[in-house]
Formats: C-alpha cells, sequence, structure tokens
C-alpha cells in the first residue's frame, strides 16, 4: 500500500496494476466537505483497491471512515457522526457509457484521462452526509415547543372567526 497520494492519477493504468492505495487525510483539506462542517478537525481514514471487473472496466473498491462535527438541525448544537461508507466506482469517459451501466453501478466521470484524487475521497464523503443532520431522538436539546426562552401562546378562550367565512357568504349571495 502506498503512503503517498498522488495529486492526480490515470484510472485505467492503476487499475492495470491493481493498484492499492490507504492511509488518512486531514478533513481540514476539503474545502466543500470542511464548509459543511462545525468542526473540520480530525481525519479521512481510507482503503481504495483498484481493479477491472469481469467486463474490463476499470473499477475502485474500497472504505472510507470519519467522526464528522455537523450542527444538529433540531437543536442547532454539534452532533458527531460517525461514516463509515463502502464504496464502488466503475470508471467511464463519458456520460453515454455512464448511462449504459447497470443501476447498482456507481459511475465516475473522467476527464482528460486523470482524476483528482482528493476530489475522489471528498466527492465520497459528501454523498456519506446525512440531508438533515440531527442528534438521535431524546438525545436532541431542542425545546419541545417554540423557541427556547419562549412561552407557548396560550389560547384566549375565544372562537376565531374563519378567514374565509366572509368568501362563503358572498358565494352564497351570488347564488
Amino acid at each position: 500500500m502506498s503512503k503517498r497520494f498522488p495529486d492526480r492519477l490515470d484510472p485505467w493504468r492503476f487499475a492495470d496494476l491493481g493498484k492499492e492505495i490507504g492511509g488518512e487525510l486531514p478533513l481540514d483539506t476539503f474545502s466543500r466537505l470542511s464548509a459543511c462542517l462545525l468542526n473540520p478537525a480530525g481525519n479521512v481514514s481510507f482503503r481504495l483497491s483498484f481493479g477491472r471487473d469481469q467486463e474490463r472496466r476499470a473499477i475502485l473498491r474500497g472504505w472510507l471512515k470519519a467522526e464528522l462535527s455537523l450542527q444538529c438541525q433540531r437543536c442547532l448544537e454539534e452532533v458527531n457522526l460517525p461514516i463509515d461508507t463502502q464504496l464502488s466506482v466503475v470508471f467511464v469517459q463519458g456520460l453515454d457509457e455512464a448511462e449504459m451501466l447497470a443501476e447498482d453501478l456507481d459511475p465516475c466521470l473522467v476527464e482528460d484521462d486523470q482524476v483528482v484524487f482528493r476530489d475522489l475521497i471528498e466527492d465520497e464523503m459528501l454523498l456519506a452526509l446525512p440531508q438533515v443532520a440531527m442528534h438521535d431522538p431524546g438525545a436532541c436539546a431542542a425545546p419541545v415547543l417554540g423557541v427556547a426562552g419562549e412561552k407557548p401562546i396560550e389560547n384566549s378562550g375565544r372562537e376565531r372567526k374563519n378567514p374565509f367565512a366572509a368568501l362563503a357568504e358572498l358565494k352564497r349571495d351570488k347564488e
């Protein structure tokens, strides 16, 4: 396994050589991912294996692991989310080739016969993020009603008028 990580790589050459790359990279080196994090401290661990499948397509299999610090969208406090994702990618040269892949295969579009190594890792980490980060139910510090420190609105006891009652009366008048 390699400890030095290339900036760019030729996925077809790496697949032919059966290269394996593994190690750790700091989270703060991924600009798009860092923008989503409360605190970009820590590392992403990974192990990637290049090879060929039965149809001689260049593939990448492996895993990524990290602990990400996100903002809970319920209480707005920090929530630590462990990421442990498996990846299986087929390298393609064009959108036509990507459309011909089976549904269970993830395409990775290669431009200029090169892939930016860090972008490949960062893309997979971004795909592993939840749409809405939240603490587990019961572990969240979110207030049950309203905004923190605000009293719930009390019903004054009088009955509210339906705002559409006037429209209903107009309709009856026309008939």
